[in-house]
């Protein structure tokens, strides 16, 4: 049967992108990285009336439309179709159909499955403040760099990120290998105090906050579109199913439908309400260059005032993907233009409310 995010072409038996749902696809990948977690992602999706794929059969049975649960919040987001592969037994080949989640984010998901699958879906410790916890990927391997530590002499401690696939496969396998922790660090923080200071650099983030602010409204947009769809699907089963009751007849499997289709119904109008408001919140958020140069410009003294897991809370806002290449010894920083404009707001307002 087909999955979320797709349909079957009945001439090819080949997967085909259905959009509506490929958007919401996507929007599930997100919540995870957001709660890190499936249960609130879960009550989450079940807020939004979200529900697994239904299809019709070609007798004309509607099938699937199920709630989701762990189980089956799982399986989408370990499902390779989503990145144009096929599975077979253990080994994972390109598929036919094409891919509709990045594989930057399918990787960081997979990631955040197997550290909370070992910890039992408990929250993971941050325990020595790494700031880059997450967000450092080895290029030539294209993994992700690890925090980790030795201690000598019995007190102090060395902090360092390692390459997971050199771990596994050996140091010989990677030009990575490792890298001293407060060495990629203080370079972050560096290129990130600097961003107020920097026209070209602001303009490049202002852009890509737009750039994003504009597909973000899209797929807003996009999901109201397949809202009011399965509400016009379901208020015309509704008249439908309404025209059947019959006085006096067993009514007792309308009535459940009926009421189903009511709960249905609430839920969607409700998630519709959501989606206006977000739509209209995204569109009054917009930060012009002058404004969020002058928030950033005080990044510098509120940075240092932080704790160590405060400061690196920070930085996974504001940055999406730090990418190092041992063997160029290159550093490239992918930085997250929501967060930034989150950070700049805030800024913002607390200058304000001290100028006040």
């Amino acid at each position: 049967h087909p999955i979320l995010g797709y349909d079957v072409d009945p001439r090819g038996f080949r997967l085909v992108v259905n959009e509506a749902e490929a958007v919401r696809v996507r929007a599930i990948f997100e919540l995870y990285l957001e709660h890190e977690s499936l249960l609130p992602v879960v009550q989450e999706l079940e807020r939004r009336g979200w529900v697994n794929k239904r299809w019709t059969t070609r007798k004309g049975r509607e099938r699937g439309g199920q709630p989701f649960e762990r189980t089956s919040l799982y399986r989408l987001l370990t499902n390779v179709a989503y990145i144009g592969k096929v599975r077979y037994k253990d080994e994972v080949h390109d598929g036919e159909h094409p891919a509709i989640v990045d594989l930057a984010v399918f990787q960081r998901v997979q990631a955040l499955l197997q550290r909370n699958g070992q910890t039992r879906g408990a929250p993971v410790r941050n325990k020595f403040g790494a700031l880059l916890k997450g967000l450092l990927r080895c290029v030539p391997c294209g993994c992700a760099m690890t925090p980790s530590h030795t201690t000598r002499n019995g007190t102090k401690r060395y902090r360092y990120y390692v390459c997971s696939s050199a771990q596994k496969r050996g140091w010989d396998t990677c030009p990575s290998k490792s890298i001293p922790a407060a060495q990629i660090e203080e370079f972050v923080v560096g290129q990130i105090k600097c961003i107020g200071q920097d026209q070209a650099l602001l303009r490049e983030v202002l852009a890509q906050a737009r750039k994003q602010d504009a597909a973000r409204t899209g797929e807003l947009e996009a999901e109201q579109r397949g809202l009011e769809k399965d509400l016009a699907r379901w208020h015309a089963e509704l008249r439908k199913l309404s025209g059947q009751l019959r006085p006096g007849d067993d009514n007792g499997s309308i009535i459940t439908r009926l009421a189903d289709l009511q709960e249905r119904i609430g839920l969607v109008e409700g998630r519709m309400r959501k989606v206006r408001e977000q739509i209209q919140t995204v569109q009054q958020q917009l930060l012009d260059e002058e404004e969020t140069a002058l928030a950033l410009s005080v990044f510098d003294p509120v940075w240092d005032a932080l704790t160590p897991r405060e400061q690196a809370h920070v930085i996974g806002l504001l940055v999406e993907r730090v990418d190092y290449d041992g063997a160029s010894g290159k550093v490239s920083i992918t930085f997250h233009p929501t967060g930034i404009k989150a950070l700049a707001q805030q800024l913002a307002d607390q200058r304000r409310k001290r100028s006040a």
